[in-house]
C-alpha cells in the first residue's frame, strides 16, 4: 500500500496568536474609553477619584461573569477536571463574550443588566456548542438580550453621555440626533452640536463605551490584517457600502463629502466592522463570500438607520447576517471554479444598493420645510379661534401622543395623552411641556432635558410640527359676537346680597367668576370655571383675597409676575363688575 503525502498548509497563525492580537488591538480601546469616560470628567470636576476608573470596571465586570460562567459549566456539565478544565478554560477564551458587550453598551448603563447580558451571551455560546462552534456572535445576542428587554436603560441618567458630556452636549449620540432632525439634516444639525468631523475621527462625541474612536479601529483593522487575525475583505467591503449608498443619498440632495463620513464616523459601524463582523467562527471564510457578507451588511445597516426607528443598525445587520455565513460559504466555495455562481448574489446586492440609494435619497429630502415622517396629525378640530390637535410623534420607546390646544395663535395647553418612556417622570418633574408653552416662539432656543434626551427632543419636535401645520393651515381667527372680552351672565339678589356671574376673557381662555356683594363691599369672589394655563400662579399668590382687601384702590394692586395677563383680566372684571353695581345702585337711589 503506498502512503499518500498530500499537499498541505500549515499555518503559522495558531488561535492563541489571533487571539492574543485580538487583545493587543483592544488595549488602545480600552485606555481610550477610560480616559474619555474617567479621567476627562474627573478633570473637569465631574465624579471623584475612584470613578476614574469606572469605564474599566464595566469592561473587566463582565468579562469575568462570562469567565465564571463558561467555568462553572465546563465543570458541571462538561465533566472537566484538574489538568482537562485548565486546559478547557485556556483554549475557550470565555471572557470574550462579556468583553465586547461591556464595549458596545452605553457607560450609564445599570451595571446589573451588563452582567445579565454578559450571562445571556455566554449561556448562548455554550448552548451552540461553545467556542468554535457557534451560529451567532455571542456578544451580541447579549446585547440583543438586553435591547429587548431594557431598551429603556439605554437612555438612564444620560444614557450614552458620560458626566461630562452631559453638562456639555445637549443632544444624544450622533445617529439618535439624526433620527430626530427634520428630513435628511444638514451639517449644522449633525456635526456641530459635537464640534467638527475630527471629533468624530478620534471618538470625542458620545456613544457606547468602546466604540467612539474610529482612528482606533481603523488602526486596529491595520494591525489585526497584517497579523493574519482577521480577512480584510469584511470590514472594508462593509464600510466601502455604506459609505457609496449614502454618498448615493447626499448627492441627491446637495449634501457635501462630509455626509457619508457622518455616517460611517458614527455609531457602532467602524467597531462592529472590525470586532464583530469579522469573528472567523460566525462570518463566511471563502473570499467570494466575504465580499459578499459585506456587500449585504453595508445594505442592511443603511436600510434599518433610515427605514426604521433604531438609529445604529449595525449589530443587528451582524446577527442577520450570522444566519447566511453558511449559505454565502456554498456560494462562495462553487464560484472558485465557476464566478457565474455568484453574479446572482452580485446582481441582488448592487440593485438593492442602487435602489436603496434612490429611494431614500428621494424620501429623505433636505428641505426642513417637508413633513416629518416621524410626526402623525390624529385629529384636527377649530372652534371659533381655538384649534385642538391631538398629535403623535416617534419618541425614545414608541410613538408618544400629545394634546395642543391653539387659541388666537397661541399655544394655550400642551398635554401627554399616552406614552410609555420609562424616563418620562424627568420630564414632569422639569415640568418640560410647560418650559415649551412659555417659549414656543423660541422652541430652537429650548434645551433637551438630561437623561431624557430623545423624550424630551420628541416633545419638542411634536409641538414645532403642530405649530409648522397650523401656520401653514391658515386658519382664520373668528372673533364670535358672543365671544366678548367681558360679559355679565346673570344677577342674583339674595336678602342683602347681590350677586353678579361674569365672564372675562382671559390669557388662553376664560374666567368664570362668582362676585358677591354685601353692602356694597365684595365679601367674595368664587372662581366658578378657568381654562387659564397661568391661574396656579394667581392662586398661589393669593390674588383674589388681595383685591377684596384693597377692592377700593384697585388701579394700586398690581398683577403678578408670570401670569399678568391672568390677574389684569381678574382685576378688569372686578373694576367692571363694581362699575356695573355701582351704577345700578345709583339708578335705584
Amino acid at each position: 500500500m503506498t502512503k499518500i503525502i498530500g499537499p498541505y498548509i500549515k499555518s503559522k497563525n495558531t488561535t492563541s496568536k489571533m487571539m492574543l492580537n485580538l487583545i493587543l488591538a483592544l488595549l488602545p480601546i480600552i485606555v481610550f474609553t477610560v480616559y474619555k469616560n474617567g479621567f476627562l470628567p474627573y478633570q473637569a470636576g465631574k465624579i471623584d477619584l475612584i470613578h476614574i476608573f469606572y469605564p474599566l470596571l464595566f469592561i473587566l465586570l463582565p468579562s469575568l461573569v462570562s469567565f465564571i460562567i463558561e467555568t462553572l459549566y465546563a465543570i458541571v456539565f462538561l465533566k472537566k477536571r484538574n489538568k482537562d478544565i485548565i486546559r478547557y478554560i485556556r483554549n475557550s477564551y470565555s471572557f470574550f463574550p462579556g468583553l465586547f458587550l461591556g464595549l458596545v453598551l452605553p457607560i450609564n448603563m445599570p451595571i446589573w443588566i451588563v452582567l445579565l447580558g454578559a450571562a445571556v451571551a455566554t449561556i448562548s455560546k455554550m448552548i451552540f456548542g461553545g467556542f468554535g462552534k457557534n451560529i451567532f456572535n455571542p456578544a451580541l445576542i447579549g446585547y440583543l438580550f438586553i435591547f429587548l428587554l431594557f431598551s429603556s436603560y439605554f437612555q438612564v441618567d444620560g444614557g450614552y453621555l458620560n458626566k461630562l458630556e452631559v453638562d456639555t452636549i445637549s443632544s444624544s449620540t450622533p445617529l439618535t440626533n439624526a433620527v430626530l432632525v427634520e428630513g435628511i439634516g444638514d451639517y449644522d444639525s449633525l456635526v456641530k452640536p459635537y464640534g467638527s468631523l475630527i471629533n468624530f475621527f478620534t471618538g470625542m462625541i458620545p456613544g457606547a463605551v468602546g466604540e467612539t474612536s474610529a482612528l482606533l479601529c481603523l488602526l486596529a483593522l491595520i494591525y489585526l490584517t497584517i497579523t493574519g487575525a482577521i480577512k480584510w475583505r469584511i470590514p472594508v467591503v462593509y464600510i466601502l457600502t455604506v459609505f457609496f449608498i449614502t454618498s448615493f443619498i447626499g448627492n441627491i440632495n446637495d449634501l457635501g463629502m462630509w455626509y457619508p463620513l457622518f455616517q460611517i464616523l458614527s455609531g457602532g459601524l467602524m467597531f462592529g466592522a472590525v470586532f464583530m463582523a469579522t469573528d472567523p467562527v460566525t462570518s463566511p471564510t471563502t473570499c467570494q463570500a466575504q465580499i459578499l457578507y459585506g456587500l449585504f451588511l453595508g445594505i442592511l445597516t443603511v436600510g434599518i438607520r433610515y427605514l426604521t426607528p433604531f438609529p445604529e443598525g449595525v449589530f443587528i445587520s451582524i446577527l442577520v447576517m450570522n444566519i447566511f455565513a453558511r449559505v454565502l460559504d456554498i456560494v462562495g466555495s462553487k464560484a472558485k471554479f465557476d464566478f457565474r455562481v455568484s453574479l446572482i448574489p452580485y446582481l441582488i446586492a448592487w440593485a438593492l444598493i442602487i435602489g436603496l440609494g434612490f429611494y431614500i435619497g428621494n424620501n429623505y429630502v433636505k428641505d426642513a420645510s417637508k413633513v416629518d415622517a416621524n410626526f402623525k396629525i390624529i385629529s384636527k378640530e377649530t372652534i371659533g379661534n381655538k384649534t385642538t390637535y391631538i398629535a403623535t410623534q416617534k419618541g425614545y420607546v414608541s410613538d408618544i401622543k400629545a394634546e395642543v390646544i391653539i387659541n388666537n395663535e397661541k399655544v394655550i395647553s400642551y398635554k401627554v395623552l399616552e406614552q410609555s418612556e420609562s424616563f418620562y417622570y424627568k420630564i414632569y418633574d422639569s415640568n418640560y411641556l410647560d418650559t415649551l408653552v412659555n417659549n414656543q416662539f423660541s422652541l430652537n432656543n429650548v434645551d433637551t432635558v438630561s437623561g431624557a434626551t430623545v423624550t424630551s427632543t420628541s416633545l419638542k419636535k411634536l409641538l414645532q410640527n403642530v405649530l409648522k401645520d397650523y401656520d401653514e393651515s391658515d386658519i382664520p381667527i373668528i372673533y364670535d359676537e358672543e365671544e366678548k372680552d367681558f360679559e355679565i351672565i346673570n344677577i342674583e339678589n339674595n336678602e342683602d346680597k347681590i350677586i353678579y356671574n361674569v365672564n372675562k376673557k382671559s390669557f388662553g381662555g376664560y374666567l368664570q367668576l362668582r362676585i358677591t356683594f354685601v353692602h356694597d363691599v365684595i365679601e367674595e369672589i368664587t372662581v366658578v370655571n378657568q381654562n387659564d394655563s397661568y391661574f396656579g400662579l394667581v392662586i398661589d399668590a393669593n390674588y383674589i383675597t388681595t383685591i377684596i382687601r384693597n377692592q377700593q384702590q384697585l388701579e394700586e394692586i398690581d398683577t403678578v409676575s408670570g401670569a399678568t395677563i391672568s390677574s389684569q383680566a381678574i382685576k378688569d372684571a372686578i373694576t367692571k363688575t363694581i362699575e356695573d353695581y355701582s351704577g345700578k345702585q345709583t339708578i335705584n337711589e
